[in-house]
């Protein structure tokens, strides 16, 4: 910010003791940082306002520590599940979704807990929290699953969720990783319905050549190519391997190898299924779908609770040989 530079011409000036410029800078900067930390010290909701709107527990024996650069503090497990959830998810979809929705990130939180020496406390560091006010809807959905969450082997998973899918989610087992093969692929023929379901991107051939020599210098081993994965051929000397439901596994050009997941975000692609063509002088990207492509299609989880199923169903189909269960 330029600095307010000013060119006196007065010759007599009228001192006010103990206050300058600097001062008035001072009381302006804590004005602006008033709202931020009350929001801080205190949530987007008192306690008395949880109790007012319903009954979710503001106690709690598990608490989340949020450290930012502000310091840190304590909130209870459900009360922080709120916020996420808020945050997380369209507020407006089926309570049954938001309940889907509230179980996989408080099953989230109980992944981090397991690593943590004092199981009381789950550390983390989100600078968003209390950005959201928090409906009534949502306290609703938090309240109705309080202390729900996924286990799978008898341990908590991580409940991965994404905005809407490419026709089907993806299986964790074809990215190599057998831990997550509770992450099977499932159809979800509504998600062409989302108005995220296609989008375009468009680069220069310039800029397109610049973002992949960035990138290209992260392959990966060549080795981690299974015999079973197929490729295609795009734009000539672009080979693109995809698993079995069309999201890209790799992209590979002159011997480099890069995860579909890597460039996706290099090219700012809502999402890794995607295809691209040359029009013109530009590199044009269509893409399916927005987000990673595992566990719940969100778009999805509110199609099925529109027709009825309650938030348990939802999270079996889009998880299997998981046990759904209540901490005490």
């Amino acid at each position: 910010m330029k600095k307010l530079r000013v060119f006196q011409t007065v010759k007599k000036r009228r001192i006010v003791p103990g206050f300058s410029l600097k001062n008035l800078g001072a009381v302006l900067l804590l004005l602006l940082i008033i709202p931020y930390l009350i929001t801080f010290l205190f949530g987007n909701l008192s306690s008395q306002d949880i109790k007012e709107k319903g009954s979710l527990s503001t106690d709690s024996d598990t608490y989340v520590c949020n450290v930012t650069s502000l310091g840190s503090e304590h909130i209870p497990l459900e009360i922080y599940v709120a916020d996420r959830l808020a945050r997380s998810i369209d507020n407006d979809f089926e309570v049954e979704a938001l309940k889907a929705q509230a179980v996989l990130l408080r099953s989230a939180l109980m992944v981090i807990r397991e690593n943590e020496p004092d199981k009381a406390e789950i550390k983390v560091e989100d600078a968003g929290y209390g950005s959201r006010a928090l409906s009534e809807r949502i306290l609703k959905a938090v309240e109705q699953t309080e202390g729900v969450c996924l286990l799978w082997e008898e341990k908590p998973v991580g409940g991965a969720y994404f905005k809407v899918s490419n026709g089907a989610t993806r299986n964790g087992e074809e990215l190599f990783l057998s831990e997550y093969s509770y992450l099977k692929s499932v159809i979800c023929s509504r998600d062409f319905l989302s108005e995220d379901y296609i989008s375009k991107v468009s680069y220069s051939e310039e800029e397109f050549e610049k973002i992949w020599n960035r990138i290209s210098t992260l392959d990966v081993s060549k080795n981690e190519i299974r015999e079973e994965d197929k490729s295609e051929t795009e734009l000539e000397n672009f080979k693109i391997y995809r698993d079995s439901v069309g999201y890209v596994l790799y992209v590979e050009r002159e011997g480099k190898y890069v995860s579909g997941e890597r460039f996706r975000e290099a090219y700012q692609l809502s999402s890794a299924s995607f295809h691209m063509e040359k029009e013109d002088m530009q590199i044009v990207f269509t893409v399916k779908g927005a987000g990673h492509g595992f566990g719940m299609s969100q778009f999805t989880a509110n199609e099925l609770a529109k027709e009825g199923e309650d938030y348990i169903d939802i999270l079996k189909y889009f998880f299997q040989d998981v046990t759904i269960t209540k901490n005490e």
